[in-house]
This record gives structure tokens, C-alpha cells and sequence, in this order.
């Protein structure tokens, strides 16, 4: 998540000596209060997350203040979060089961990792269930200055079962008697100079991804399991990446066997694993497509870092009368899981990326491992 660079508000202080900042920001004017909020919901998801900071102003270093927990977070209690939906301007269920109008998020703490804020984060949260359809109002009330930060953005839907692999049934595990040499069923990406290349229809979407998560266990010397996953991510497409394959409209995600492997050998170098094991199985795959809104393509635009010599980029915002800064939109997740081809599955146990790491064959066989 990003938020506002506080080290901005220091900058216009430097420059007011020399010229007027080009937001027009006045120092001393007196505060007014603008949160932060990042609320990017997925239906598809059991736990809906938004966070909510302060922007706040300082005599001292900004990113000391930052550091401090008090000075970024509400305390608990300050705010009520809260989601409406609404179909053609009429209020509507708010949830696709039960007759609840309104969404009350209850807040809760974590720890973020590190970086420039303080890493313990107050964020609001919710388990209820959310419509694929519909536009939602956000609301964001501060019970003591009963100033009230509102927004808006249509669900969508993630994208449906595609016809191509891997988004095609059976998924894991497949029934009994299936043909173990057929790829829709068991895929295979083990060939290291063939050209693979994962395929889906758009929905209302602007921007796609996808990743490969594979699911493999640690064999324990009592026999226990220890369940772990790698991932291999692609990039962001757009509606312009669109390629038209057997006269369909459809995102391609291309990758040659090697890709995979030499990419998956050094996430699994980040992992701390140790060999003190009987060995570990890859046991099966699994493909997350993921969408969301033109909002949401904005908002990285936005943030993203400058590359010209000008560096105070506006700050992006889609609530009302720019009240808040940062966004309100919807994202997308659609999983599938699908059992491995044993030649893919063996690949890991002889492959010189990922040979150390004692990947059994398909066999259970301690075949082509290396140091």
C-alpha cells in the first residue's frame, strides 16, 4: 500500500522561500483534517481489509513522525466504517445473504513490515460477504470531529472459466480413472525451451494479472508434513494486450519452462528451507487470476514513482470533494487448483534450479537430487 509522502509537505516549506508551491499549499494554514484510506475489496476474498491513516504536520523530521504509531494511526474507537450498496439508486442488501443493510467494519491492529511508517497499523475489517454487482458507498465517520469522508465504486465479478488451461475442469483432485496423458487434466510445464501460455477471458475489468502457486509439503523425520507454496507472478495486462486466439478475445500469459524453474529456484532460496528433511513433493498447482477497475489503474499511475525531473506528482483521490486522499475500488480473484503431470511433478527433483532443494519424484523417489 502507498500513501501520501509526508516528505512533500517539508519540500513546500523549502520552496516557499523561493517561489510559490504549485499545489498551493499554505503552511500556516490552520489544520484541516484528510486521512488516507486504501480500500481495495475483493468478494472473492473472507476478509475485507481498509486501512485509514492520518496526514499530519510537524516541527520535527517527517520520517521520525512517521515512526511514531500515534501519529499515523486513529486510536480505536475515533472512527466507523461502514459500507452501503445500492442498484439503480435504490439502497439494496448490502450482503448477498441475511437483510443487512449496512456494513459495519470493526477495527483491529497488525503489524506491517518494515519501511517508513510505523509497522504497528490500525486497520478496519469485515467477514461479511459482498455482491459482484451493485455499486457500494463507503463511509468513513470521525465520531469525536464528526467529519464524514464518503465514497463510491461498482463491485465486479472475477472472470469466468475460460475453456483454455489451466481454467478448465476437473480441478484437484481429479476423479478416479482420468487420463493421466491428458494436459487439460494433469499440466505439464516441464519442458525448459517450450513456450507455455496460460490463457482467460476479460470481464468488465481494466487490468489483469495472474500467478502460479505451487503447493509442495516437507517430509518430516516423524513422518509429519510441513505444507508450504512457491509462486511465479506475471505482470499487469491491459484491454490493449488483448489477443485474439481460435476467434476469442482473451489475456495470454507467456513463459518458457526454463522461466519457470530459474524463477522458482530463487523464491525458494528466499525461504529459509532446510535439507534436514526426508525430502519434499510439489503435490499440486494452482492459477489465480486476478482484475480490478480503471480506478484502480489510475491509483498506480499516481503512485508510481516519478521518472521526469518534476517530483511533486498530484495525490491521487476518489472520494468525495477530495475529502480523503487515496482510493476506493474493487479487485478480483479467481482460483483454480489442478493436480501436476509426473514428468512436471519429477522436473522439480532433477531441475539444476530446484534439485537442491530435494524435491522427490512423482515416485516418492530421491531421484536427481544435488547440494
Amino acid at each position: 500500500m502507498k500513501f501520501l509522502n509526508f516528505s512533500y509537505l517539508l519540500a513546500c516549506t523549502s520552496i516557499l522561500f523561493f517561489s510559490s508551491c504549485k499545489n498551493d499549499l499554505n503552511i500556516n494554514a490552520p489544520y484541516k483534517e484528510v486521512p488516507t484510506i486504501y480500500a481495495v475489496l475483493n468478494p472473492q476474498e473472507t476478509i475485507q481489509m481498509i486501512r485509514v491513516n492520518k496526514i499530519f504536520l510537524g516541527e520535527g523530521n517527517a520520517n521520525d513522525m512517521a515512526k511514531v504509531a500515534d501519529s499515523i494511526n486513529y486510536q480505536a474507537g475515533d472512527l466507523v466504517v461502514t459500507l452501503e450498496r445500492f442498484v439503480n439508486g435504490v439502497q439494496s442488501q448490502a450482503t448477498p445473504t441475511g437483510n443487512k443493510q449496512v456494513i459495519t467494519f470493526h477495527d483491529s491492529v497488525i503489524q506491517a513490515n518494515p519501511g517508513p511508517f510505523n509497522t504497528t497499523q490500525r486497520v478496519y475489517v469485515t467477514s461479511d460477504k459482498l455482491h459482484v454487482t451493485g455499486q457500494y458507498v463507503l463511509k468513513v465517520t470521525n465520531v469525536k470531529t464528526s467529519k464524514v469522508f464518503t465514497a463510491r465504486a461498482n463491485a465486479i465479478d472475477s472472470i469466468k472459466p475460460s475453456g483454455f488451461t489451466p481454467f478448465t475442469p476437473p480441478y484437484y483432485p481429479v476423479p478416479v480413472g482420468s487420463n493421466p496423458s491428458n494436459p487439460d487434466i494433469y499440466p505439464d510445464y516441464s519442458v525448459q525451451n517450450q513456450l507455455y501460455s496460460p490463457k482467460f477471458y476479460p470481464n468488465e475489468g481494466a487490468i489483469y494479472t495472474m500467478k502460479l502457486r505451487f503447493h509442495f509439503y516437507d517430509s518430516l523425520f516423524d513422518n509429519s508434513k510441513v505444507y508450504r507454496y512457491v509462486d511465479y507472478d506475471f505482470g499487469n495486462q491491459y484491454i490493449k494486450d488483448l489477443r485474439t486466439v481460435q476467434s476469442f478475445k482473451v489475456f495470454a500469459f507467456d513463459f518458457k519452462g526454463i522461466d519457470l524453474f530459474t524463477s522458482l529456484g530463487y523464491s525458494l532460496s528466499k525461504m529459509g528451507l532446510t535439507n534436514n528433511i526426508n525430502g519434499r513433493k510439489m503435490y499440486k498447482m494452482q492459477a489465480i487470476a486476478y482484475t480490478s477497475t480503471q480506478e484502480y489503474v489510475d491509483y498506480l499511475q499516481f503512485t508510481s514513482p516519478s521518472l521526469t525531473i518534476a517530483q511533486d506528482k498530484p495525490i491521487y483521490s476518489n472520494f468525495d470533494d477530495r475529502a480523503a486522499m487515496g482510493i476506493f475500488t474493487f479487485r478480483t480473484r479467481h482460483s483454480v487448483e489442478k493436480e501436476m503431470a509426473s514428468v512436471f511433478i519429477s522436473q522439480f527433483s532433477f531441475n539444476s534450479s530446484t534439485c537442491k532443494y530435494h524435491f522427490y519424484t512423482s515416485g516418492l523417489v530421491a531421484q536427481g537430487w544435488c547440494n
